[in-house]
């Protein structure tokens, strides 16, 4: 696995102002040293970096007696930058050569301390985005066990760095299986499943909205993992457990609201929907089915939310790549369900061929030539997309369900739709009398 950098190597919340004795202790200044004095202090620098080994040394042994000599604030500031340190490879070689792993084990089974729990799995996070280490974590079954029994824990800061760093496992299970070789993560994701309760119980149950992201990103990874003789979602949360979790985690995390989404509510609705996605593959039908009667109603509820701010032109234009992934992901799911005669309302066309609209005729200025020409480019592709969409669904529909839909929409809409349908080559004459017929009773 190539070294990971995608948000998964967090850091403390400690700047230098919280602790400046320790920072000018573990980060020497180049530019205040003399040559001489640079040639003496290389031997305590760690790797290429400017970080002391003498005091990252002197931090492990600390860590080491903390049993005897008990937690104190001046330990959690040098550990806090010890995760920090962490996310510099040379750094994570030094604590691997130092034995930290054997240190982690130690710690996690004696500590009854949250915060030194969640400082070390920060630290661990940050080491396990080097390919080697995810993959020497894995060879370990002590710490293996000990971190899944820690899905059990009631402290939520531990529990999402535990997730990151879950999350870079299902990457390396990833990069093993295009290599044709099979991770051992892969056998420890299957053997405790205390995973996918837990994933479950988070989902439905934490009022933590970070940690509601990160279970929501670990799922998301899982959801997306393609293996050559199983689907591993399906084979740790069946979609009894997680359809009713995602709708639960949704609603915490994606308040209903007048105005638009927030960049990060966007990138939470791009992972839960690829999540839905997976979990209903070639189980649409299953929504029809009077047990799940609730789970649909819900989910629909979802997706009108996510598509409710896009009716107004303000919140669609210019059009952010995110945004149309998010639009087009929607429409998707809907397209599957009518394709699957499941009862969707004609609120949805309709907001669907408004966004259609408004992309066709809509021109709002933006930053610079480089923003422009991506909204663009965004706009372009959604419309056609939208546009397939439209014409697929003007086969399927009756003239009743057409005149619910054109009802709803402006004059200069239904005249958009008109002049399109016409203007389209294989619009067939029979699909073009039953939209005019559904139009005449706009009269």
């Amino acid at each position: 696995m190539d070294d990971v950098d995608d948000g998964i190597c967090s850091s403390s919340s400690y700047s230098e102002e919280d602790c400046p004795v320790c920072r000018r202790a573990v980060v020497m200044d180049a530019s205040d040293i003399s040559e001489s004095e640079m040639e003496t202090l290389r031997g305590d620098t760690i790797g290429d970096t400017m970080y002391s080994a003498k005091w990252t040394i002197n931090v492990l042994i600390s860590l080491s007696n903390v049993c005897e000599t008990g937690w104190s604030d001046t330990l959690e500031s040098e550990l806090c930058l010890l995760w920090d340190m962490a996310a510099e490879k040379d750094v994570t070689i030094f604590l691997e050569k130092c034995d930290f792993l054997k240190i982690v084990e130690v710690s996690f089974n004696v500590s009854s301390e949250p915060r030194l729990t969640e400082i070390l799995m920060g630290i661990l996070g940050n080491m396990c985005c080097q390919s080697n280490v995810i993959q020497t974590v894995a060879e370990r079954q002590e710490l293996v066990s000990l971190l899944f029994n820690l899905l059990s824990t009631d402290d939520p800061e531990t529990l999402i760095q535990l997730l990151r760093l879950l999350r870079v496992a299902v990457w390396d299970i990833q990069l093993q299986e295009r290599r044709d070789v099979i991770s051992p993560w892969l056998e420890h994701f299957k053997n405790y499943e205390v995973l996918g309760s837990s994933l479950v119980f988070i989902l439905n149950s934490s009022t933590n909205d970070d940690l509601l992201i990160a279970a929501i990103d670990l799922i998301q990874a899982i959801s997306t993992t393609d293996l050559s003789d199983e689907d591993l979602l399906e084979s740790l949360i069946g979609v009894d457990e997680l359809l009713p979790a995602l709708i639960e985690s949704f609603t915490q995390l994606i308040p209903k609201q007048d105005g638009n989404h927030t960049r990060s509510e966007l990138r939470v609705i791009e992972n839960w929907l690829t999540i839905l996605d997976n979990l209903l593959e070639d189980n649409y039908l299953i929504l029809g089915e009077e047990q799940y009667s609730n789970h649909f109603v819900g989910v629909l509820d979802i997706l009108l939310r996510i598509l409710q701010p896009y009716v107004k032109s303000h919140n669609l234009l210019p059009l952010d790549e995110i945004s149309a992934v998010c639009i087009r992901d929607c429409v998707k799911l809907i397209l599957s369900f009518q394709q699957h005669k499941l009862p969707v309302g004609p609120e949805f066309i309709f907001i669907i061929v408004t966004i259609l609209f408004y992309l066709k005729s809509g021109n709002q200025s933006t930053d610079s030539e480089t923003d422009s020409d991506k909204s663009e480019n965004n706009e372009r592709e959604l419309s056609e997309y939208l546009e397939k969409y439209w014409f697929k669904i003007l086969a399927m529909s009756d003239v009743e369900h057409l005149q619910d839909v054109l009802q709803m929409c402006e004059d200069s809409i239904v005249k958009y739709i008109m002049d399109t349908t016409i203007s389209h080559p294989r619009t067939s004459t029979d699909t073009m009398e039953k939209l005019i017929i559904a139009s005449e009773s706009l009269n």
